[in-house]
């Protein structure tokens, strides 16, 4: 019983956060990733020496367009722009346990003891973001209404996000 009184005096306490809190961060997150792919989108054309879509002409339509053409170049810059993406979400997670985006809120990505995701953890949570998205976007609504505010990416790797960990005083 002295044990059991003991891990409970120090186990941390967390608050999960909610839906609109993780949405902004995801969008400061998406706005810092499409600014760094846009850079080098930018670089490469210009090394490669491909015409830049005019500013108009960039949308998802363009996106789309560009996709259902088969234009290679743009075929390397989605997979480049993914990957991009992946490092981004799993050296944060696994090193910080928050993104940019999550920092600036005051969120921050927990395994179920507690703890900053292990690297295998973070990798699995970021390919989870793939059913989340091709579930029409499903995975993330998902957190909205979950009593533990957790998307199928979290469900699927076990984490938790969350607004502040503090320690019980003893």
């Amino acid at each position: 019983m002295h044990a059991a009184a003991q891990l409970s005096a120090t186990a941390p306490r967390v608050r999960v956060a909610g839906f609109w809190r993780r949405a902004l961060a995801g969008a400061v997150d998406f706005a810092l990733l499409a600014a760094a792919f846009t850079l080098l989108d930018v670089v490469a054309s210009l090394l490669l020496r491909r015409p830049l879509p005019r500013f108009r002409q960039l949308g998802p339509d363009y996106l789309l367009d560009v996709a259902v053409n088969g234009d290679a170049f743009a075929l390397v810059g989605m997979i480049l722009f993914a990957g991009l993406a992946l490092l981004y979400f799993v050296v944060f997670h696994a090193s910080l346990g928050q993104t940019v985006g999550k920092r600036l809120v005051g969120l921050r990505v927990i395994d179920g003891w507690g703890e900053r995701p292990s690297f295998l953890r973070a990798l699995g949570r970021a390919l989870a973001y793939s059913p989340s998205l091709l579930l029409v976007g499903l995975g993330f609504v998902w957190i909205a209404f979950d009593r533990d505010k957790r998307g199928l990416h979290d469900w699927l790797a076990d984490t938790y996000v969350v607004t502040s960990i503090t320690r019980e005083p003893r």
